[in-house]
């Protein structure tokens, strides 16, 4: 099981590659019809339809919104290499199929010896190979195309990312307020009801003149230290008070007083890092933790801090069961954080674990 799922990813990365590839091909012909035309809204279209598909089955959401600087450059330069390398794909991909097919019947059937039946299996192994390796090196050749001839200038970049990221970080704050209404409408408001019956009933028997009331003010106590504690939790998730007092180093030291699973930290911190960067190095922190006490079953967490120079590192491993989902709103708005001060977040969290969470955010952009 182990091995099936270590090479769960490579087969889907391989067969995405292969898809790429071929609709590459067949977009060959509006292409070239785009070319023959040469009208602006034909040749952006068609490279329009390129970029998606380039991000769909390629993962390149960097050319998702280029400015189609120069469709026709992309589409003539892609048209060189493109459809004889997806063509042929397609032939070796169709022949050494077919070849290993044709091998197995005779095999089973017993009209070959099972040696040749071996190398015949073999022979059309490699070809397979061969051809996703050439759908892979399409892909990448057609990104770096599409990125030479469709991008802008850098300060046009950057102007698209900073508006990106200003969207990207309204979204995450709106979330984080979604996420603090639940708290406080699921947690905290039935604890001041629960509170609030509980004094209610106290005060009923106080009028009756009931002399037994010492286990319904021990109660009543209880419910609001757990009120108390609710609230001190919800607080910590807004913003740790011990981030602005202590520093980054404390904030982390802290994340074990919110968790019952051992955390065993590792902090490199030779210099506090700026503010913003500290806090979204904390957050990035808790809610991995806070994912693997309530998701994954894991039984230990690992955080890795190191900051001095430039940048920011954290990492976060637990040996939960993994399959998280990078989509999800709290990591989406961590991403969205992170993408905000020009950092890179990663998630990689394959069924059966570990999940290994990875932030690096520069000190200064």
């Amino acid at each position: 099981m182990t091995v099936i799922r270590h090479l769960r990813r490579p087969l889907e990365d391989s067969c995405r590659a292969v898809a790429g590839s071929v609709l590459g091909t067949a977009a060959a012909v509006p292409g070239v019809a785009a070319l023959a035309g040469g009208r602006q809204e034909l040749l952006c279209r068609a490279v329009a339809r390129e970029r998606g598909r380039l991000a769909h089955w390629y993962g390149a959401e960097a050319v998702r919104d280029l400015p189609d600087r120069d469709p026709a450059g992309y589409l003539l330069g892609r048209l060189v290499y493109g459809l004889p390398a997806g063509i042929a794909v397609v032939v070796v991909l169709a022949a050494g199929s077919g070849y290993a097919a044709w091998s197995i019947v005779l095999l089973l059937g017993g009209r070959i010896p099972p040696a040749d039946g071996i190398v015949a299996l073999v022979v059309a192994a490699i070809a397979v190979y061969l051809a996703v390796r050439l759908a892979m090196i399409v892909g990448q050749w057609d990104v770096r195309l599409a990125l030479r001839t469709l991008d802008g200038d850098t300060a046009q970049n950057r102007l698209r990312e900073l508006q990106r990221t200003r969207a990207d970080v309204v979204a995450a704050i709106d979330d984080e307020r979604r996420r603090i209404e639940r708290a406080l409408h699921d947690d905290v408001q039935q604890r001041v009801v629960a509170l609030a019956l509980a004094i209610g009933r106290t005060r009923r028997k106080a009028e009756r003149g009931d002399d037994d009331l010492v286990a319904d003010l021990d109660h009543a106590v209880a419910q609001a230290q757990a009120l108390l504690a609710e609230l001190r939790d919800v607080a910590w998730r807004i913003y740790p008070a011990v981030l602005d007092e202590h520093g980054l180093v404390a904030a982390l030291e802290g994340l074990s007083a919110h968790t019952f699973l051992p955390v065993d930290l590792d902090l490199r911190i030779t210099s506090e890092p700026p503010h913003d960067v500290a806090a979204a190095v904390y957050y990035v922190a808790a809610e991995a933790v806070t994912n693997a006490t309530k998701h994954s079953g894991a039984e230990r967490v690992a955080v890795t801090a190191t900051a001095g120079g430039c940048a920011v590192t954290l990492t976060v491993i637990d040996d939960g069961s993994g399959g998280a989902d990078p989509s999800g709103s709290g990591l989406t708005g961590l991403q969205r954080r992170v993408a905000a001060l020009d950092g890179t977040l990663s998630v990689h969290s394959p069924a059966g674990g570990p999940t290994v969470v990875e932030a690096r955010i520069p000190c200064a952009s």
